[in-house]
């Protein structure tokens, strides 16, 4: 399994540049990386991120999309797929090739394991000017349970 996610990987960032080229603004970029994962399309996905991409999550740190395709995509394709992520707020702002988009998500639905998902999540993505569109460089999600 290693492997074959390793392969995809090296197959995705050479073919990233060409998806990377199709008008999107930062907040655009944002919005296919989630739909990717929600469609469950772990190509498309990383097509959207750097190489160089770092993610915070869950406490822990992947450097480099390569990491992140082999420790927290399959997680994240599988959770997006049992949620609901409804946009609450975005601001997004930033110049010149480095731009920054601030969103939080009403998360709701059931996990594999039955168990009901109602959390509050904080999204910060920071993207670069790749073209004529944006690569996602660093995630950083923050997440809590709704007080019921």
């Amino acid at each position: 399994m290693r492997l074959r996610t390793l392969a995809l990987v090296v197959a995705v960032l050479a073919y990233s540049a060409a998806e990377a080229q199709e008008r999107r603004t930062p907040s655009q970029t944002v919005d296919a990386f989630h739909a990717a994962l929600r469609d469950g399309d772990a190509e498309r996905a990383l097509a959207l991120l750097d190489p160089g991409l770092i993610v915070f999550e869950a406490g822990s740190v992947d450097r480099g999309a390569e990491a992140y395709a082999l420790h927290h995509l399959p997680h994240d394709i599988q959770f997006a797929a049992a949620a609901r992520w409804r946009l609450e707020t975005r601001r997004a702002g930033g110049a010149g090739t480095e731009r920054w988009v601030l969103s939080t998500y009403r998360i709701t639905g059931k996990a594999p394991d039955g168990k009901p998902i109602d959390q509050m999540t904080v999204e910060t993505a920071i993207v670069r000017r790749a073209g004529d569109s944006f690569r996602i460089v660093h995630l950083h999600w923050s997440s809590r349970t709704r007080a019921r």
